[in-house]
């Protein structure tokens, strides 16, 4: 009696060979304890109407196999449709291929992921009498990824007694698998688990697939007399169309400083520079780069060196020194990193650092034993722009002190008497480095011309 009411009516419509193309029909008892169990009415339904056999691939799914069915009251509804509603509701996996359905609490997954394998590594140190700066990044995609997924896991496991889920067992059984190499992440989890590691996964993939291209311009401004102080940037005003458009800057951040494409020319801005002295472009480099990956671009000189590392003594126990041979870098080096939000912003992580000589007469001297001594400057600065705004950027000055000799032409180059013809004096140049900075967001899915990418009307 208590299987009539249990089963209440259980009809099958054949529209052609095979239970996926069947439509089900299905009533049970508001009472639980007259329901059938899951794994009774998947024997009913599965084996005995369609020949499909059942195989359980964990522990944990069969005790939950064995719990009584939800109250059910559906008509015309598809295999699939009676899975899902009674399956994953329940949070099972299941395939189900050809005559066999596997049923799972756990399942796995593999990802692909398109990024490079390297790790990117870096430091700068800047001295400044007693005190040190040390600029480190480390960038280590892979290694960040698994373990936010590990997170991810951990945070999401279930832990039910009737499970017998043990957590730290959990994690060591099922840490994901990541290889860099091949682009693949291996993960295995509930279903708990692959959803949260699966909008994780799809969010990192559609920020990935942003791209930027930094449009730099870099300028060195020779101050003049009147201006040794640096450039007096509330004065700047740009020339748009022979018509002035007054745009107010100052050296970095705020909104002063940044300006609409639509009201911003290159030449304007040189007009002003002008007027604080010698104006000469250093570069203008356009360099694209990943959605929050770090772009660097360095204009300079690599200066070579030897110093001696260490004594050795040959066969005849006479020592001989061992000299090593390094390297020091001179000039700009203006780092980047673009982060694109949902809103079509542009947030920029910006470090330029300039470093020059001390003396000017070690740029002439051959016989290095020993690094130059520099001096560094260095400011960072986190700006928020819009597509296609212009960011300018000031305020890094360098000084160039160096003796100039004045006197009669030819008697102050003659020994002895040219001290009676000719005097020194100690001559400061002092440079202001400008940079102006646009951001472009690039559509991957938009075919690009060189015209797109800054390269003025060139298709």
């Amino acid at each position: 009696m208590k299987k009539l009411l249990m089963l209440l009516f259980l009809s099958l419509f054949l529209f052609a060979g095979g239970c996926e193309n069947k439509l089900f029909s299905y009533a049970n008892s508001i009472n639980k304890q007259e329901r059938l169990s899951i794994n009774s009415f998947l024997k009913l339904l599965l084996t005995q109407k369609c020949n499909i056999n059942i195989v359980y691939k964990d522990d944990i799914a069969k005790k939950i196999a064995k719990e009584k069915m939800p109250y059910m009251k559906i008509k015309d509804f598809t295999l699939n449709q009676i899975l899902n509603l009674i399956l994953t509701k329940k949070n099972l996996f299941y395939t189900l291929k050809n005559n066999n359905i596997e049923i799972s609490y756990f399942k796995t997954k593999t990802y692909k992921i398109n990024f490079i394998s390297a790790t990117r590594t870096g430091s700068s140190n800047l001295n400044a009498t007693d005190n040190q700066l040390k600029n480190t990044y480390d960038f280590d995609f892979w290694g960040k990824l698994k373990q936010q997924i590990t997170n991810l896991l951990t945070s999401n496991i279930v832990i039910d007694p009737n499970y017998n889920i043990l957590k730290s067992t959990h994690i060591n059984n099922f840490s994901p698998l990541v290889d860099k190499d091949a682009g693949l992440v291996v993960v295995t989890g509930t279903m708990k688990q692959l959803n949260a590691v699966n909008e994780y996964i799809s969010n990192l993939m559609h920020n990935l697939q942003k791209e930027v291209l930094i449009d730099v311009h870099i300028y060195s401004v020779e101050l003049s007399s009147s201006h040794k102080t640096g450039i007096d940037w509330s004065n700047l005003s740009l020339s748009l169309n022979k018509s002035n458009v007054p745009l107010r800057g100052k050296y970095i951040g705020g909104s002063l400083s940044v300006f609409n494409s639509a009201f911003f020319t290159i030449n304007g801005l040189l007009n002003f520079l002008s007027t604080n002295g010698n104006v000469n472009s250093i570069s203008n480099p356009k360099i694209m780069t990943l959605n929050n990956q770090k772009a660097i671009i360095s204009v300079g000189s690599t200066i070579y060196y030897k110093y001696a590392s260490s004594v050795v003594k040959d066969q005849n126990g006479n020592p001989n020194t061992q000299y090593t041979i390094d390297s020091k870098f001179v000039g700009v080096i203006l780092d980047i990193t673009p982060q694109i939000s949902d809103d079509g912003h542009i947030v920029l992580s910006i470090q330029p650092t300039i470093s020059s000589f001390r003396n000017l007469t070690q740029l002439t001297n051959t016989n290095r034993g020993m690094p130059p001594d520099t001096k560094d400057n260095t400011m960072l600065s986190i700006v928020r722009l819009k597509n296609n705004q212009t960011l300018v950027l000031g305020g890094l000055i360098t000084s160039d002190t160096q003796m100039e000799v004045n006197g009669v032409p030819v008697l102050k180059e003659i020994p002895v008497i040219k001290y009676l013809f000719s005097s020194k004096s100690k001559v400061t140049d002092r440079k202001e480095l400008v940079f102006v900075i646009t951001p472009h967001i690039i559509n991957l899915n938009k075919q690009k011309t060189l015209r797109d990418l800054g390269f003025g009307n060139i298709r």
